[in-house]
């Protein structure tokens, strides 16, 4: 399941902004975006969804009890976000609206901050200043609200008053007009800390949890500093969290002892917790013959082991066996998931401003990375490109196109444009939607790069190469010939790379599809690469492979996209070139070659010599998903837009005829 966020359309630029901001981030604590539409009549962000709603429902209106360290856990889990976001990215990133509201509890009630629509990316050298002041009353940087002045301080100060409410279980702002929970916490702390305590959740307000509560007050206090300089930093306030729930006396809560589940209601009793595979839903209690478990957990080192049923009773309401077992709360996850090998993200301002061109040192040129940071992405600046050694790979309309190898062994393929006239922040929107659409089967925009006289597009570089070079070129002699079940299996992983463009809206499409443009990831796998280039003004869609209706950019559709795979299909039935395959005695282009060969009925005369038996024994059901292929790829290739069927059709009809090849495996999906 997804949540989508639907825009007003007259708040395009809302829109874009926030999904610029949304996609730099990569934290296990932040809502994953995992796509975007743009239609003319509807403007959509699409995130994961989180099944147990925001925290204010959960504090304020579901009437759950909610342990100690279920509220550190959360606090912790948003300031890790926050602290990753302002302080461990290329360009921080400022929230702007924390509050309960913005931060969804998934079924474990694990955090995830969301909602970036008014959040900034901010350069650390300069201080943003605006004089569009959005917010929510009550969680507002007081500051930011009478001077316009935004800095990361100011999502510390909202994050003390979410660390109010943790505690308090009170909402920060009121219906009836009574004084809001900031001003009464000042006020009471003013008078003493007696006065503070009885603020206090008395769930959480035990003489045991009293000294931890009070550490977590004290902290909020100095987060709501009028002064910015002095509110602390948020990976201090997540350290000191962290701390705090280490603490002896926390660690005592999170010893094995017992409660448990009782008619999806949590009982009011010491933990452990008893959890089951079905969420505790068909799941009722007996008293317990033993409160101890067969191997226990505890602190932060944990242990996992079987509990023995003759120790610990329990009944289901259905027949089914159920695994039961005691989870003793435990930070056992790193407190920076982006250590390691995922390096940051964000933009880079390099030295120099083209390929062989120096500027001077006072103007600052900017290039941008796309998407979010995995372990195979490598870190680098222009300056790194300018470097490196390089070959060229191609030439073509769109531009030239480079392999780079880095200093540090990295390889990179490096598209320079030409004859692109867009202006540069038309560059930037169409670029960014571009590297919004994310699937295993598209090659990924890593990196961007505009200036008056150079563009680049910068990607990671399949050393396997393309799907044109693996059908037409030189082949070692002895090497394997390319079996119908790649062939089937590739088509499949091309398809739904392209199903996935089409699916992130209407007027999203490839435009330029063919062999060249289908990267080889692995003997079975393929992914698509350069889609979107046509919104940039680079038309290119080839010679053979073109709808008949295309003339220019503004005539490429998706039924146009449908036109070209299917030419493609047909490329991978016959290993004939489509630009070439005029040059025939008929001089057809190659869907009218084969639907001539087929109208004569001599079908197996259209596929590959390698293809064709030829003394070979053919794997059941062969022949048949060729002929099933050839058929689909002709209907691709109608003369008519509208008789095509959509990239999903098609998906769905690969994946058929491909099972019927490899019956005995799960088909892969997107």
């Amino acid at each position: 399941m997804v949540a989508v966020k639907k825009f007003i359309y007259n708040v395009r630029e809302n829109f874009a902004k926030e999904l610029i901001v949304h996609r730099e981030i990569n934290h296990k604590n932040v809502v994953r975006l995992v796509g975007y539409c743009v239609d003319e009549n509807a403007l959509m962000v699409v995130t994961e969804y989180i099944p147990k709603g925001n925290l204010s429902n959960i504090l304020h209106h579901d009437n759950i009890p909610i342990t100690l360290d279920t509220r550190l856990r959360i606090a912790i889990e948003c300031a890790e976000a926050l602290g990753y976001m302002h302080s461990q990215m290329y360009t921080q990133v400022i929230h702007g609206d924390i509050k309960p509201a913005n931060i969804l509890l998934d079924d474990g009630l694990s955090a995830k901050i969301s909602d970036f629509g008014i959040s900034r990316l901010v350069n650390t050298e300069n201080t943003l200043y605006t004089l569009n002041v959005r917010g929510s009353i009550g969680y507002m940087d007081p500051l930011f609200a009478q001077s316009g002045r935004l800095t990361a301080k100011s999502d510390v100060y909202s994050f003390g008053v979410v660390l109010l409410e943790l505690i308090t279980r009170k909402k920060a702002r009121t219906e009836g007009g009574e004084i809001g929970l900031v001003e009464s916490f000042i006020r009471s702390l003013s008078k003493g800390f007696k006065r503070v305590r009885e603020m206090f959740d008395p769930e959480i307000a035990t003489s045991r949890d009293m000294k931890a509560v009070e550490e977590i007050a004290k902290l909020a206090g100095k987060c709501l500093r009028m002064e910015h300089d002095k509110r602390p930093q948020m990976l201090e306030v997540a350290e000191r969290l962290r701390k705090l729930r280490k603490a002896p006396d926390q660690v005592q809560e999170r010893l094995p002892l017992f409660s448990w589940v009782r008619k999806n209601k949590q009982a009011p009793a010491k933990p452990p917790r008893l959890e089951s595979s079905s969420g505790g839903r068909n799941v009722t209690t007996v008293p317990p013959a033993e409160t101890t478990p067969s191997q226990e957990t505890y602190g932060s080192n944990p242990k996992t082991g079987i509990w023995d049923p003759t120790k610990m009773a329990a009944e289901t309401s259905s027949s089914s066996t159920l695994n039961v077992g005691v989870v003793a709360p435990a930070e056992t996850t790193p407190s920076q998931e982006s250590n390691g090998s995922a390096p940051q993200t964000g933009t880079v301002a390099p030295s120099k401003a083209g390929l062989s061109q120096e500027t001077s040192s006072s103007t600052r040129y900017m290039g941008t990375f796309i998407g979010r940071p995995t372990a195979t992405n490598q870190y680098f600046e222009l300056e790194d490109l300018l470097q490196a050694s390089a070959e060229i790979l191609g030439k073509g309309t769109v531009g030239t196109t480079y392999g780079v190898t880095l200093e540090s062994g990295y390889e990179l393929v490096t598209k320079r444009l030409k004859d692109m006239d867009l202006p540069k922040e038309d560059f930037e929107r169409q670029v960014t939607l571009i590297g919004a659409i994310q699937n295993k089967h598209i090659a990924p925009l890593r990196w961007y790069y505009y200036s008056k006289d150079e563009q680049l597009l910068v990607y990671n570089r399949v050393r396997m190469g393309s799907l044109a070079k693996m059908l037409h070129g030189y082949r070692i002699p002895g090497t394997a010939p390319l079996d119908w079940g790649r062939r089937s299996a590739i088509s499949l992983a091309a398809a739904r790379g392209v199903a996935a463009i089409h699916l992130a809206g209407p007027s999203s499409c490839h435009g330029n599809i063919k062999s060249s443009n289908i990267l080889l990831t692995g003997t079975h796998d393929a992914c698509v690469s350069e889609h979107g280039l046509m919104t940039l003004g680079v038309f290119s869609n080839a010679s053979g492979y073109r709808a008949p209706e295309v003339t220019d950019n503004r005539s490429v559709s998706q039924k146009a996209d449908v036109y070209s795979f299917g030419i493609l299909m047909l490329e991978v039935l016959t290993r004939k070139d489509p630009a070439k395959s005029t040059q025939n005695e008929e001089g057809l282009d190659l869907a009218q070659w084969a639907w001539s060969v087929v109208r004569k009925e001599w079908t197996m005369e259209v596929f590959d010599v390698e293809l064709q038996p030829l003394g070979r024994e053919q794997k059941a059901g062969e022949e048949e998903s060729m002929v099933q292929l050839l058929q689909l790829a002709i209907n691709c290739c109608s003369q008519f837009a509208d008789s095509r069927p959509t990239m999903s059709d098609v998906v769905q009809k690969i994946e058929a005829i491909h099972k019927v090849l490899t019956p005995d495996q799960e088909t892969c999906t997107s």
